[in-house]
């Protein structure tokens, strides 16, 4: 029965509390997202991934549909664990946040050389004190001893000006971007000259800070995206600014409040002032850029696709919300499509593959699979709808890159072992041992060809006759037990399911399928490419062997494979440096080509072949 009081929520984690309020029947998912708790619900609240699982307790919450059934075992059920997603809180309650979500995120990547020559740049200067015979006025005295003969001010600046100029004896240092005087200091504040470079992913936000002045990198700070609690995917999302009342202002304050922690938190870590970062550069796909501005997004969810803006964009931070200081400076990268965004962008910058003449490939495997084939010639682009299978969504016991996350699977004296993140106690298994664990699998001729996983007596090689006990059938399907309940950390067994393995099926087909179409849009052969670039998290980090031996990869190309690691975010640290980078930007811009696969025939041909795992 439902009150008409409100409830009173009590939050646990990490031995603090927290009581926050709600009107009787809300959303959990929704109560703890509007308080700032940030819950990973993937399907975008459908209750069908089962990743915004949760312990509460109380005597009035509603009761569990048959989705969340499906979703928690009776064990966990016995303790409390509800999707956050699902139940509505009908009274008091107590909420208990488990302390293994830090995420193991990639920030590292590859080194890079060039000229420090940012967008903002500072001068001390020294001005003739005024006299009778020396009339000029403040501003025209600072314009010519800075050497610049038309500059832009703000009022709010120019109002300071005359007390500023006096106080500090006329030595004063000029922060310009371009001819645009941002900030005027008193004496010479030359070196304290600082920026920030952002990689917004759909699943993660990673920052970098750096001394403009040297172009190194002071310190790195990296987190799961904010916004994952609305969906963890682009089109979750974006379903999101359209179903829900201020769901776009939701969005888009949470991106920016999360990012505005971030760079304080750097900041005060490295004894930084906020006065003295003047630059941000942020790469992310066209949809975060959206949320990020606040643009609408809609268009970008259904055909023709059309973003609002893929223009390069200088903001100031205050037009964002970004509190970092009045005269900061935001720079976002230029799109090539509603699917393929400014991180693409950044990435091949970051890869150099504009710059030279032989052939390139470059693979960001991530929530969506963004693949770009090219040189300095001309550059083609693909999105593929590959699905979030490989960061853990619709994987039955699939999770992010999190602490006790299984990344590694293998054989040895046959016996199956793993490893996982952090070497925490499993609680399931990420993108990275998704293709170890298929890999294995059909080398071992426990799963075909086709995908289908073989009954215990139709295994026929000695090494899968070994691990024949670990065949088991879980929700009425075939499935592979990698560790079983006793080792795990809920006490459930960790599974493959056969329906998990037609979602890494599908996944694959779409990169390999996606590759393939680039390649022959291109009029060229696999064998023409002399390097495939692997970018992102995922890419880092799966065994590329195994990646080949499913078919995710070609297997010509197999001793050409280069790991760039974070290369979104290289590329906006490279951008933030030299503002030569950032201007090739659009340069980039210019010589890609996005091709639509949706309405693609080579595509939908080369996606049929590429389902086999061969």
């Amino acid at each position: 029965m439902v009150t008409s009081k409100r409830c009173k929520i009590t939050v646990l984690f990490g031995g603090l509390k927290k009581e926050i309020g709600c009107e009787p029947g809300s959303l959990l998912v929704d109560v703890l997202n509007q308080n700032n708790i940030s819950i990973d619900a993937p399907c975008g609240g459908e209750g069908l991934c089962g990743k915004c699982k949760i312990k509460i307790t109380g005597d009035s919450l509603s009761m569990p549909d048959a989705n969340e059934c499906r979703q928690i075992g009776e064990k966990e059920r016995k303790e409390g664990y509800r999707l956050a997603c699902k139940v509505k809180v009908l009274g008091d309650a107590a909420v208990t946040l488990e302390e293994n979500a830090a995420a193991h995120i990639l920030s590292e990547g590859r080194d890079y050389s060039l000229d420090v020559s940012p967008n903002i740049f500072k001068k001390a200067v020294r001005l003739d004190a005024p006299a009778i015979h020396d009339q000029r006025d403040d501003l025209q005295r600072l314009t010519e001893a800075l050497g610049v003969e038309k500059v832009q001010i703000s009022l709010p600046i120019l109002r300071r000006l005359p007390d500023l100029l006096r106080d500090s004896g006329y030595r004063v240092t000029v922060v310009c971007c371009g001819t645009k005087i941002i900030s005027v200091e008193p004496g010479d504040t030359t070196h304290r000259h600082y920026g920030a470079a952002v990689d917004i992913g759909t699943t993660t936000v990673v920052v970098y800070l750096i001394d403009l002045n040297t172009g190194k990198q002071i310190d790195v700070v990296s987190a799961l995206n904010a916004q994952k609690s609305f969906g963890g995917d682009v089109i979750s999302r974006i379903r999101h600014t359209l179903q829900v009342s201020e769901g776009l202002t939701r969005l888009h304050e949470k991106i920016i409040s999360q990012l505005n922690d971030m760079v304080q938190r750097l900041a005060e870590k490295n004894a930084i002032a906020m006065e003295n970062i003047y630059s941000v550069f942020i790469a992310g796909n066209t949809t975060m850029m959206h949320l990020l501005t606040a643009l609408p997004p809609k268009n970008i969810a259904s055909a023709p696709f059309i973003p609002v803006s893929t223009q390069k964009q200088l903001w100031r931070a205050k037009e964002l919300g970004l509190k970092i200081n009045d005269g900061c400076m935001v720079g976002l990268f230029p799109a090539i499509s509603g699917y393929v965004g400014g991180d693409i962008v950044a990435a091949i910058q970051s890869s150099g593959m504009s710059q030279r003449d032989e052939l390139s490939l470059l693979i960001d495997i991530g929530t969506n699979g963004e693949i770009a084939l090219g040189n300095k010639e001309k550059i083609i682009c693909c999105s593929t709808a590959a699905g979030p299978a490989f960061e853990g969504a619709h994987i039955r016991n699939g999770v992010g890159g999190i602490a006790g996350a299984i990344n590694r699977v293998y054989v040895e004296n046959g016996h199956l072992q793993y490893t996982t993140i952090a070497d925490q106690q499993p609680i399931g298994i990420c993108g990275s041992g998704l293709v170890d664990i298929v890999s294995l699998l059909i080398r071992l001729g426990i799963v075909d060809e086709t995908g289908r996983m073989a009954d215990q007596d139709e295994i026929k090689s000695a090494s899968g006759k070994q691990l024949i006990h670990h065949i088991v059938e879980v929700d009425h399907m075939p499935a592979f037990m990698i560790v079983p309940g006793n080792e795990a950390k809920n006490g459930e067994p960790i599974v493959i399911t056969q329906k998990d393995i037609r979602e890494v099926q599908l996944a694959k087909a779409a990169i390999a399928a996606g590759i393939n179409t680039l390649i022959k849009e291109a009029g060229k052969n696999v064998e023409d490419i002399s390097h495939i670039y692997l970018a992102g998290g995922f890419g880092s980090y799966i065994d590329q062997k195994n990646a080949v031996a499913i078919g995710l990869l070609p297997k010509q190309l197999a001793d050409k494979i280069i790991v760039l690691g974070n290369a979104a975010g290289t590329g906006a640290v490279m951008s933030l440096v030299s503002e030569k980078c950032y201007c090739d930007c659009d340069r980039i811009k210019a010589l890609a080509t996005y091709v639509e696969l949706s309405t693609s025939r080579p595509f939908q041909d080369e996606y049929i072949n590429c389902m086999y795992f061969a």
